[in-house]
């Protein structure tokens, strides 16, 4: 992609959201911190957190206190769940974002993932904790009939890094925002008139990719770190 391009509309995404004032469109150094995220996801661990107990195989992206599945969390318990009849996950992961729903809505509670070990996992969770939600193996929409969610969710992998190993690839990389780009294209078509499309962005995500498709995006959650990176959950609607 055109430097000058990418500069020019990751700016103009930043104005869209409102911003442009407050935060740099510049990436930021994370590596350090990166490495060591994919060192403890290449380990199993159990997660006690939201009145859940949660199994995460190696390989999986790990709900950690300062994760952005909390982030995310954090601010879907904000929503009134009155309005939400029925919901989608994609990425699901261990399938926290989910559970959390199952365990605390009443709406119908739909979990994906590309990664089989993910959506067993998630089922395995389900199980554990006495709830009921439906998870099935799936790039993205592809194999998702329905239509007319109410709220469509994805804690979108965040980093624009070609991915070096089977960890990045799966739950922390998105080379060029292709990943989001694709969400964004497909989850249009499935979300419900009055519905709401979710995903993350941070610092160092390609969400320039967000300037070339005609959504109403809006601030879901925000988030600014003394150090300066920022992180941030997005709402579109068609």
């Amino acid at each position: 992609m055109n430097i000058q391009y990418r500069v020019g509309a990751r700016q103009s995404v930043l104005r869209k959201l409102g911003l442009a004032d407050l935060v740099s469109a510049s990436v930021f150094d994370i590596a350090a911190a990166h490495a060591a995220l994919v060192r403890r996801q290449a380990v199993p661990e159990r997660i006690l957190t939201d009145g859940l107990v949660i199994d995460v195989p190696a390989g999986v992206y790990h709900p950690l206190p300062d994760s952005s599945s909390e982030f995310f969390i954090r601010n879907i318990k904000a929503m009134d769940q009155s309005r939400i009849k029925k919901t989608l996950e994609i990425g699901a992961g261990c399938g926290i974002i989910s559970l959390y729903m199952a365990a605390n809505w009443t709406s119908k509670t739909v979990a994906t993932d590309i990664s089989p070990v993910a959506v067993q996992a998630t089922l395995d969770n389900a199980e554990l904790n006495g709830l009921s939600l439906t998870a099935f193996q799936s790039d993205l929409f592809e194999r998702i009939e329905e239509r007319e969610f109410d709220l469509i969710v994805f804690n979108t992998p965040m980093i624009d890094k070609v991915p070096e190993n089977d960890i990045e690839k799966y739950s922390l990389c998105d080379p060029h925002g292709l990943i989001t780009e694709s969400y964004l294209r497909q989850a249009r078509h499935h979300v419900s008139k009055e519905g709401l499309i979710i995903f993350s962005i941070c610092n160092n995500s390609a969400y320039e990719v967000m300037d070339a498709i005609d959504l109403e995006y809006s601030i879901v959650g925000f988030e600014l770190g003394f150090s300066g990176f920022w992180r941030a959950i997005v709402g579109a609607r068609v």
